[in-house]
């Protein structure tokens, strides 16, 4: 060490101090630099893997949006059932009443049974 000090002056040895820091600070940044490289090609080499998989989830997802749309299908099926049932009985509960009691029907019930009839028929 003191011999290094008798050969170099103080301002030499800041220079070497200094290009030893730049040259670690180079080597940093060049391993910085082959890893984020590195990882780019990591990436697109998984990209085709990745779309297969997400292509697989979108899959599974349209075939459980089918099911549950083949079930919404069969419920409002069951529920125009139900509504055409429901209007014909109105309409035969209504018929017995205005006919068998009452004898005669004012316009507006008429026009009311009517529009259900046509809902019905629709």
């Amino acid at each position: 060490m003191l011999d290094l000090l008798q050969n170099y002056n103080l301002q030499d040895i800041l220079i070497i101090v200094v290009m030893l820091a730049l040259a670690l600070k180079g080597c940093i940044s060049f391993f910085d630099w082959c890893s984020k490289r590195t990882r780019k090609a990591v990436m697109r080499a998984n990209k085709p893997q990745e779309l297969e998989k997400d292509l697989k989830h979108n899959t599974y997802e349209i075939e459980e949006l089918k099911k549950t749309l083949n079930e919404i299908t069969k419920m409002i099926h069951l529920l125009i059932s139900s509504d055409k049932d429901d209007i014909k009985a109105f309409i035969t509960r209504e018929h017995h009443y205005f006919c068998y009691q009452k004898g005669w029907i004012d316009d507006y019930s008429l026009d009311c049974i009517e529009r259900r009839y046509n809902h019905y028929r629709d």
